[in-house]
């Protein structure tokens, strides 16, 4: 830890603010400092170090992290919302290099965190937030050079792979294996067979959960666009439902609509996305030094629930009861 700060102060010296105060947030893909200045301004200072042993190098790549640093910038000056507007170095650069560690600084975004979405209105307001998102990446063309991740089968493949690694150590039920094999093979299969275009593919969030979106008032302001890239907007959608009751995504779909247009089998889509969101995730979790401790639950009711109807093509967006319930 000592080090790390000594990092984020060397990479603050890069900087034209004069910091007052350093403190440290937490460390999952990244790690995190909230940095105050003389002036009370308040900013995020991100190290991009991991503690999942399954973050690939890739995303260290200084291209990589500076292509999410260029949509932010485009999105502060595309759309209304607040959100960690990326700040440049004296040298007029996004990335800060410290020793090897690549540093980035943002504007720090104040609101109310909850851990799930519990009322009409906020779902409501989630939904106003994705769909400006959207409707801003469906008009804008990346630059040369910009590079982030994809977010297609392979990734669903990957995860379905070590899900059977898990499975044969005994560490997940064999039936829960079986129907999370079955259901990822048909979200490729759903995948793989929609045409991508400009109003249905484009860059994404990709993690927009309550833990990476903060409520001020009546605005929902996304944060931690670590995750970002190509894929369809549905994806986002899908996995956002995994944090928001079923009476409340209803709400949330009609104020996206505002801002951005629904395809008319959204809701089947919908519901293939949501499993394709909790699968695509995994690749994420197994690699987490304490995801034995909890993971084969959230797999089993995961499994038994939502993966259960999906699998016998039973609807569930809108109604039963929740994996995390």
């Amino acid at each position: 830890m000592n080090n790390n700060l000594s990092i984020a102060k060397e990479a603050l010296n890069n900087y034209s603010i004069t910091c007052r105060s350093i403190d440290f947030i937490g460390q999952s893909a990244n790690i995190i400092y909230k940095i105050t200045d003389l002036e009370n301004n308040c900013y995020s200072l991100r190290l991009h170090l991991s503690n999942s042993e399954t973050i690939e190098s890739y995303w260290t790549k200084q291209e990589v992290i500076r292509s999410e640093m260029v949509w932010l910038h485009s999105l502060t000056l595309d759309t209304d919302l607040t959100l960690p507007s990326p700040i440049k170095n004296i040298h007029g650069e996004f990335i800060t290099d410290v020793n090897s560690t690549k540093c980035t600084l943002l504007k720090w975004v104040e609101g109310e965190q909850k851990p799930f979405i519990t009322t009409l209105d906020d779902a409501g307001y989630v939904g106003e937030m994705i769909g400006k998102l959207h409707r801003q990446s469906s008009d804008w063309n990346p630059p040369n050079l910009f590079e982030r991740p994809t977010f297609d089968g392979s990734r669903i493949l990957q995860s379905l792979e070590k899900l059977k690694e898990q499975s044969n150590a005994g560490l997940l039920k064999v039936g829960d294996n079986e129907l999370l094999q079955n259901a990822g093979q048909r979200v490729i299969n759903m995948m793989n067979s929609i045409e991508r275009t400009s109003g249905n593919w484009g860059m994404i969030h990709a993690d927009l959960i309550p833990s990476n979106f903060v409520f001020h008032g009546k605005e929902t302001r996304p944060i931690d666009f670590g995750a970002c890239g190509f894929g369809f907007y549905l994806f986002d959608l899908g996995w956002t439902f995994s944090y928001i009751h079923p009476s409340f995504r209803n709400q949330l779909l009609k104020s996206y609509s505002k801002y951005y247009l629904l395809p008319e089998n959204h809701i089947e889509l919908l519901e293939g996305f949501f499993i394709a969101g909790q699968l695509e995730t995994m690749n994420f979790w197994l690699g987490l030094p304490d995801s034995h401790e909890w993971l084969p639950d959230h797999i089993s009711k995961l499994a038994n629930r939502e993966i259960n109807c999906y699998v016998k093509n039973e609807s569930f967006l809108f109604n039963g009861i929740p994996y995390w319930e």
